[in-house]
Protein backbone atom coordinates (compact mmCIF):
# COMPACT_ATOMS: atom_id res chain seq x y z
CA UNK A 1 0.00 0.00 0.00
CA UNK A 2 0.11 2.54 -1.46
CA UNK A 3 -1.45 0.96 -4.71
CA UNK A 4 -1.41 2.52 -7.96
CA UNK A 5 -3.05 1.52 -11.18
CA UNK A 6 -2.06 3.17 -14.52
CA UNK A 7 -4.94 2.42 -17.26
CA UNK A 8 -3.41 3.51 -20.91
CA UNK A 9 -5.55 3.17 -24.11
CA UNK A 10 -2.18 1.73 -26.18
CA UNK A 11 0.66 -0.34 -24.43
CA UNK A 12 3.57 1.55 -22.92
CA UNK A 13 7.26 0.01 -23.10
CA UNK A 14 8.66 -1.69 -20.48
CA UNK A 15 11.46 1.32 -20.28
CA UNK A 16 8.44 4.21 -19.59
CA UNK A 17 7.16 1.92 -17.07
CA UNK A 18 10.05 1.75 -15.47
CA UNK A 19 9.71 5.19 -15.49
CA UNK A 20 6.58 5.95 -14.42
CA UNK A 21 7.12 3.72 -11.74
CA UNK A 22 10.26 5.31 -10.51
CA UNK A 23 8.35 8.51 -10.99
CA UNK A 24 5.11 7.83 -8.91
CA UNK A 25 7.14 5.88 -6.27
CA UNK A 26 9.82 9.18 -5.99
CA UNK A 27 6.62 11.62 -5.84
CA UNK A 28 4.19 9.64 -3.10
CA UNK A 29 7.20 9.33 -0.85
CA UNK A 30 9.09 12.82 -0.73
CA UNK A 31 5.35 14.24 -0.75
CA UNK A 32 3.81 12.04 1.92
CA UNK A 33 6.65 10.56 3.57
CA UNK A 34 6.27 6.88 3.05
CA UNK A 35 8.54 4.41 2.14
CA UNK A 36 9.18 3.15 -1.11
CA UNK A 37 9.17 -0.43 -0.20
CA UNK A 38 5.08 0.25 0.61
CA UNK A 39 4.75 1.71 -3.08
CA UNK A 40 3.04 -0.46 -5.77
CA UNK A 41 2.56 0.09 -9.65
CA UNK A 42 0.47 -1.52 -11.71
CA UNK A 43 0.20 -1.41 -15.39
CA UNK A 44 -3.12 -2.16 -17.74
CA UNK A 45 -3.56 -1.07 -21.27
CA UNK A 46 -6.32 -1.34 -23.58
CA UNK A 47 -8.66 0.11 -21.83
CA UNK A 48 -11.02 2.92 -23.22
CA UNK A 49 -11.05 5.80 -20.84
CA UNK A 50 -13.15 8.55 -19.95
CA UNK A 51 -13.05 12.13 -21.35
CA UNK A 52 -10.69 11.43 -24.05
CA UNK A 53 -7.96 10.70 -21.84
CA UNK A 54 -5.66 8.70 -23.00
CA UNK A 55 -3.88 7.45 -19.57
CA UNK A 56 -5.86 6.80 -16.31
CA UNK A 57 -4.06 6.66 -12.66
CA UNK A 58 -5.99 5.60 -9.53
CA UNK A 59 -4.29 5.85 -6.72
CA UNK A 60 -5.56 4.22 -3.39
CA UNK A 61 -2.93 6.03 -0.44
CA UNK A 62 -3.53 5.63 3.39
CA UNK A 63 -5.62 8.75 4.46
CA UNK A 64 -4.45 10.33 8.02
CA UNK A 65 -1.78 11.32 9.53
CA UNK A 66 -0.14 14.29 6.66
CA UNK A 67 -2.83 13.28 4.29
CA UNK A 68 -4.38 16.74 3.95
CA UNK A 69 -5.82 17.74 0.65
CA UNK A 70 -3.14 19.96 -0.01
CA UNK A 71 -0.57 17.31 0.24
CA UNK A 72 -3.08 15.02 -1.69
CA UNK A 73 -3.46 18.00 -4.59
CA UNK A 74 0.25 17.90 -5.15
CA UNK A 75 1.06 14.63 -5.54
CA UNK A 76 -2.01 14.42 -7.97
CA UNK A 77 -0.15 17.42 -10.06
CA UNK A 78 2.95 15.52 -9.22
CA UNK A 79 1.51 12.24 -10.72
CA UNK A 80 0.05 13.47 -13.91
CA UNK A 81 3.01 15.88 -14.94
CA UNK A 82 5.30 13.24 -14.44
CA UNK A 83 3.31 10.62 -15.97
CA UNK A 84 2.64 12.74 -19.03
CA UNK A 85 6.01 14.05 -19.63
CA UNK A 86 7.51 9.85 -19.17
CA UNK A 87 4.67 8.63 -21.43
CA UNK A 88 5.18 11.63 -23.91
CA UNK A 89 1.46 12.62 -24.04
CA UNK A 90 -0.16 15.92 -23.31
CA UNK A 91 -1.26 16.52 -19.52
CA UNK A 92 -4.97 17.24 -20.06
CA UNK A 93 -4.61 13.37 -21.49
CA UNK A 94 -3.56 11.98 -18.16
CA UNK A 95 -6.25 11.48 -15.29
CA UNK A 96 -5.34 11.48 -11.67
CA UNK A 97 -7.57 9.73 -8.98
CA UNK A 98 -6.66 9.70 -5.90
CA UNK A 99 -8.96 7.26 -3.19
CA UNK A 100 -8.02 7.96 0.66
CA UNK A 101 -8.45 4.22 2.16
CA UNK A 102 -8.05 3.90 5.80
CA UNK A 103 -4.76 2.26 7.05
CA UNK A 104 -6.50 -0.52 9.43
CA UNK A 105 -8.60 -1.73 6.11
CA UNK A 106 -5.19 -2.93 4.32
CA UNK A 107 -2.79 -5.46 4.91
CA UNK A 108 1.15 -6.38 3.82
CA UNK A 109 2.72 -9.19 4.11
CA UNK A 110 0.13 -10.17 6.47
CA UNK A 111 0.13 -7.06 9.13
CA UNK A 112 -2.17 -4.25 9.12
CA UNK A 113 -0.98 -1.54 7.54
CA UNK A 114 0.18 1.58 10.31
CA UNK A 115 -1.15 5.08 10.25
CA UNK A 116 0.89 7.79 8.31
CA UNK A 117 3.65 8.60 10.37
CA UNK A 118 3.93 5.40 12.29
CA UNK A 119 6.09 3.41 9.45
CA UNK A 120 9.40 2.96 11.19
CA UNK A 121 8.08 1.06 13.77
CA UNK A 122 6.02 -1.13 11.60
CA UNK A 123 9.19 -1.99 9.70
CA UNK A 124 11.37 -2.42 12.38
CA UNK A 125 8.71 -5.00 13.55
CA UNK A 126 8.35 -6.80 10.04
CA UNK A 127 12.05 -7.26 9.80
CA UNK A 128 12.09 -9.34 13.46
Amino acid sequence: MPLYTLASRKPLSAAVCKEVADLVTDAHCQITGAPAEFVNVVFMHGHDLRDGNLIGVIGNVRSGGNRSEDVLKRLRQRVQTGVAAKANVAVEKVSVRLIGVPSRWVMEGGEIMPEPGAEAAWLDRAKA
